[in-house]
């Protein structure tokens, strides 16, 4: 097998946060930044081995005992394949369980190690059993680095764009499609499922969002339970994330958005009929910008949407005092800028005009957010989705 490489996204919702939860509808775009792994074989070897640099840890998994169980469970359940992925899970915890029985921590980052090995081999036995080539077992070794420009639990997806770049490289390995033929919509379909199958290892019950973004890249609406729709945009859109640095619990927030809405649920109500609006404004002039006519217009006009979603995230309690100081910072320069995400911490998103790199004021607008302790990516939405290259 040739060394590759595998480059996922991660993603950001533009709209619709929170709403979304209570069946209207949101956007979500791929951005520029994501997770990085890369393939290289060691045929001298019989052991697998990952490298999570973001975690700075490394686990291998010994081929001979992994071929031992994907046999076993060939016999258990003879002819299935991916319609056993809950079996095939329930067997997978318990040969992890073993692995970590003897950690004597039990710490955040130990538990993200172990969700993480879980997903790793998982998604390699569930590969193994579907292949094109039954019977097929791991013969040579391979070292896998994987390394993320996403902040973990940030809400820009790192997790699915983790398990993307995992299944592409697993299916890849075990002859599902090759370098060539990734991008059919069959196979990018099937990295995009394993990669669910990998947000159900670590949110439990996750939307299909994200994985959906991150492995086809540009823009989405998308409607709690009823599956999403391309937004064909001209090009992607030039944004800033910015980095509240404050942590929090997205279920903590939910929980207390969703008290809000049970205390006072025809107000609410027109909070999410509001941004179910936006949504509709938004995606006609997403889809027209960049064809050079009154994009100047447009562009005002996203501004605005964005300025009034931000407000009517704030009357909904998901603001902080530190996403307040990058609203006031970005006003005061020009620019407009919202929460994505759960709010109440984690990111905010800056508009960013066509050029901005040569802008003085956007290079002011940078240094004074990164003066005032911010983390500062400029990037963009709606770009490339999941990409495979041989080194």
């Amino acid at each position: 097998m040739k060394q590759f490489e595998i480059i996922a996204p991660g993603k950001v919702i533009l709209h619709g946060e929170h709403a979304v939860l209570y069946k209207k509808p949101a956007l979500a775009a791929s951005v520029g930044i994501g997770t990085r792994l890369q393939f290289r074989p060691e045929s001298d070897t019989n052991v697998g081995v990952f490298h999570l640099d973001t975690l700075n840890f490394a686990f291998g998994i010994q081929l001979q005992q992994f071929n031992d169980f994907v046999n076993d469970f060939r016999i258990k359940y003879p002819g299935v394949k991916l319609d056993c992925t809950a079996k095939l899970l329930e067997d997978v915890r318990a040969v992890v369980a073993k692995e970590f029985e003897a950690a004597t921590s039990n710490s955040p980052k130990q538990q993200q190690a172990q969700k993480s090995f879980l997903a790793i081999y998982y998604l390699l036995a569930g590969a193994v059993l579907s292949s094109p080539d039954a019977g097929l077992t791991l013969k040579d070794g391979f070292d896998i680095f994987i390394d993320t420009e996403l902040n973990i639990g940030s809400g820009l997806g790192s997790s699915a764009s983790f398990g993307a770049v995992l299944a592409a490289a697993f299916l890849l390995l075990t002859g599902h499609f090759d370098e060539k033929t990734y991008l059919k919509l069959e196979n990018q379909s099937l990295i995009s499922q394993w990669a669910f199958e990998s947000e159900r290892i670590m949110h439990g019950t996750p939307s299909g969002v994200d994985n959906t973004v991150v492995v086809y890249g540009g823009m989405v609406r998308f409607v709690k339970g009823q599956g999403f729709q391309t937004v064909n945009i001209q090009r992607p859109l030039n944004i800033m994330l910015v980095d509240s640095r404050i942590n929090r619990s997205t279920a903590d927030i939910v929980a207390k958005v969703r008290h809000l809405w049970e205390t006072f649920p025809k107000v609410v109500d027109s909070i999410w009929h509001a941004c179910e609006d936006i949504v509709a404004e938004a995606i006609p002039l997403y889809e027209s910008f960049g064809n050079a006519k009154d994009d100047s217009e447009k562009f005002e006009r996203l501004e605005r949407l964005f300025q009034i979603n931000n407000d009517l995230l704030k009357a909904i309690g998901v603001t902080h005092p530190k996403l307040e100081q990058i609203f006031a910072i970005a006003f005061k320069r020009g620019f407009f800028s919202k929460i994505t995400g759960a709010g109440a911490g984690g990111y905010a998103i800056v508009l960013l005009p066509e050029n901005y790199e040569s802008n003085q004021v956007y290079l002011k607008l940078k240094e004074e957010l990164e003066s005032a302790g911010f983390g500062v990516q400029s990037t963009t939405a709606g770009g490339n989705g999941l990409r495979i290259k041989t080194m």
